[in-house]
């Protein structure tokens, strides 16, 4: 059994969002703006943004946040109805016949990676499993405009996989948030994210990152 990790290399990545409307297409995921009706947006992977630096010298950072598979995912311990759970192969995977939409794994995930579906269930990357298992790569990477590589996905326990070369070089990194120990999407960092080892702690991005909270509706009853 593979155990599947992602790479995103952020020198290669174009910054298209090709990745964010491949994989609502590939999911039905409800495209619009705002309204009232749809008072929250709804997106497995979307991107945290911000500029710094001074005039003459500013950059824009852009990174691609999709669910992390972390090793000890905070959602699945706190998901009331067992609703989440993780596969053989690494993949955190969500069983909508068990989500009671009650939004707690959404507002705890450190990362604003799952959101809840105007079905009032919960939803996240799955690294399109259903591709995996039928041999295909995820619709983000299958769709990437870069010209290739900059959405890998591969086995990391294959010595021989690009992915699992780029993380044991070190090339690729994780972007471990307070309390997580260990994912399984990584990065190749680019000079416009600064000092990758301490982004973690960066105040520009950890803003950018809580946006997110605007956009998940309230916790609501457990029974």
């Amino acid at each position: 059994m593979a155990s599947h990790a992602m790479v995103i290399d952020l020198n290669k990545c174009v910054r298209a969002r090709t990745c964010y409307v491949a994989c609502k297409r590939e999911h039905n995921i409800l495209a619009h703006p705002k309204d009232e009706g749809h008072p929250y947006e709804y997106y497995r992977l979307r991107y945290v943004e911000w500029e710094w630096g001074e005039y003459p010298t500013v950059r824009r950072a852009f990174i691609p946040i999709l669910c992390m598979h972390c090793e000890e995912p905070i959602c699945l311990r706190f998901c009331p109805v067992d609703a989440i759970s993780k596969r053989n192969d690494g993949i955190m995977v969500i069983d909508k016949n068990l989500c009671n939409g009650c939004g707690i794994c959404a507002h705890v995930c450190p990362y604003g990676a799952l959101y809840i579906t105007p079905e009032g269930k919960a939803d996240g990357c799955d690294f399109c499993a259903d591709r995996l298992d039928a041999g295909l790569q995820p619709k983000c990477a299958e769709e990437c405009p870069s010209g290739g590589g900059a959405i890998i996905l591969g086995d990391l326990d294959d010595p021989e996989s690009q992915v699992s070369k780029l993380v044991n070089s070190g090339k690729a990194k994780p972007l471990l948030l307070a309390g997580v120990k260990s994912v399984r999407v990584y990065y190749v960092p680019s000079p416009n994210e600064g000092d990758w080892d301490e982004i973690a702690t960066n105040e520009d991005f950890l803003n950018a990152l809580n946006r997110r909270k605007i956009d998940l509706p309230d916790i609501t009853g457990i029974l």
